[in-house]
C-alpha cells in the first residue's frame, strides 16, 4: 500500500494543515463598507488604505466576473505632490500574532499596475513590539521589503517575500504593506491592484488558500460590523425613552468582537416607533455608550414627543439607515 504525506517517511511531503494564511480576506472577498473608499480608511475589510490621497474600489479579479465571488482592490493614486505614497495594510491582533514568535514568515500576493503608474511598488512584512496596534506606528521592526517594481506589469503576476530573521518573542502585532512609493499625478490609470493575499510560517510561499466566504465574513465581523436593513415590521432594537427627545437600547452582537466597539449612527439616522405612530429622525450623535465584546447599550437624541420610559422600536426607511460597530486593531 503506497504511503500517503506523512510526516517523517523519507520523500514524503507534509502538507501544512489547518489554516495557513494569517491574513484575513486575503482574497478580498468581504467589503461590508461598501465597494469603494477613499484615504485613511478601511473599505475592504481588515484593509486599512493609509498615505496620501486616494481611491480604493472593489474591482472583479482578472479572468472573471464579478458573479464569480473572486475580487481584486484597486488602489488610485490621484494627488498631484511629487514623492507620495498610497499603501494599504492589514495587522493582526496579539492573540494570533503569537503563533509567529520564533519563526520566519513569508507573505505572497498577486499584484499588477495601471497604464500611468508611477513610482515604486514594494511589499513589507512588519512586526511591533510597544503595543497591540497598527503596524505602522509605535515601536516597529520592518523584517523585509521587496521591491518589485521592475518586474510589475500591467498583468497579474505573483510577488513574494520572505522574512531573513525570526519573528521576535516580544512582538505585539504582525502584518503586511504593499506601498507605493515615490509617485504622483491624478491620472486614474496611476493605481496598483491585488488579489489572493497570503502571509504563512516559514520560508516556502504555498499554493493561495482560497477561504470559505461564510467563514471570512464572520472572521472579519470580529472587527467591524454593519447593522441595516431595519424595517417597520421588522424592528430591533428595542429602544426604551428616558426624556421626550432621547432613548436608550441594547445591541446583542452578531459576533465577538474584538474589543468593546464604537458606535455610530449613519447615513440618516433612525426613527423610532409606538404603536404604528411615526417620529422624526434621529441626530446621528450618541448621548453615550457602554457595553463589552458582545453587547452595547447605547443612547442617542434628537428626537421628538417620546414619552419618558415607553418601549419603541427602532427602525430605518431604507439601506440608508444603518448602525456600524468598529473594533479594528489599529
Amino acid at each position: 500500500m503506497a504511503l500517503s504525506k506523512i510526516q517523517g517517511i523519507e520523500g514524503q511531503v507534509t502538507p501544512n494543515l489547518g489554516r495557513r494564511n494569517m491574513l484575513i480576506n486575503g482574497d478580498f472577498q468581504v467589503w461590508q463598507r461598501g465597494t469603494s473608499g477613499t484615504v485613511n480608511t478601511y473599505t475592504c475589510d481588515r484593509w486599512f488604505g493609509w498615505g496620501y490621497q486616494q481611491a480604493l474600489t472593489r474591482q472583479a479579479a482578472d479572468g472573471t466576473s464579478q458573479n464569480d465571488g473572486r475580487f481584486g482592490l484597486r488602489v488610485q493614486h490621484n494627488d498631484g505632490t511629487a514623492n507620495q505614497f498610497s499603501s494599504i495594510a492589514q495587522t493582526l491582533e496579539t492573540a494570533d500574532t503569537g503563533k509567529a514568535r520564533g519563526k520566519k514568515l513569508t507573505f505572497s500576493i498577486d499584484a499588477k499596475k495601471g497604464s500611468a503608474f508611477t513610482g515604486n511598488l514594494t511589499i513589507q512584512i512588519v512586526t511591533r513590539t510597544d503595543a497591540q496596534g497598527s503596524i505602522n506606528t509605535g515601536t516597529r521592526q520592518v523584517l523585509v521589503t521587496e521591491d518589485v517594481t521592475s518586474s510589475l506589469t500591467t498583468s497579474m503576476k505573483r510577488f513574494t517575500c520572505t522574512t531573513t530573521s525570526t519573528v521576535s518573542q516580544d512582538a505585539k502585532v504582525v502584518g503586511v504593506n504593499v506601498n507605493h512609493t515615490g509617485t504622483t499625478g491624478t491620472d486614474a490609470n496611476n493605481y496598483f491592484q491585488v488579489e489572493r493575499a497570503q502571509l504563512e510560517i516559514g520560508d516556502t510561499a504555498t499554493d493561495f488558500e482560497h477561504p470559505v466566504f461564510g467563514q471570512e465574513i464572520q472572521l472579519c465581523k470580529r472587527y467591524f460590523q454593519r447593522i441595516s436593513g431595519f424595517k417597520q415590521g421588522a424592528y430591533s432594537p428595542c429602544m426604551i425613552a428616558y426624556s421626550t427627545t432621547a432613548a436608550q437600547g441594547t445591541l446583542h452582537l452578531q459576533t465577538t468582537m474584538f474589543s468593546t466597539p464604537s458606535v455610530s449612527l449613519e447615513g440618516a439616522g433612525l426613527k423610532l416607533e409606538d404603536g404604528g405612530a411615526g417620529y422624526p429622525t434621529s441626530s446621528t450623535t450618541f448621548a453615550g455608550q457602554v457595553g463589552s465584546e458582545n453587547h452595547i447599550n447605547f443612547w442617542i437624541g434628537g428626537f421628538s414627543g417620546l414619552t419618558d420610559g415607553n418601549a419603541y422600536y427602532c427602525y430605518g426607511d431604507d439601506a440608508n439607515h444603518y448602525i456600524d460597530l468598529s473594533a479594528e486593531v489599529g
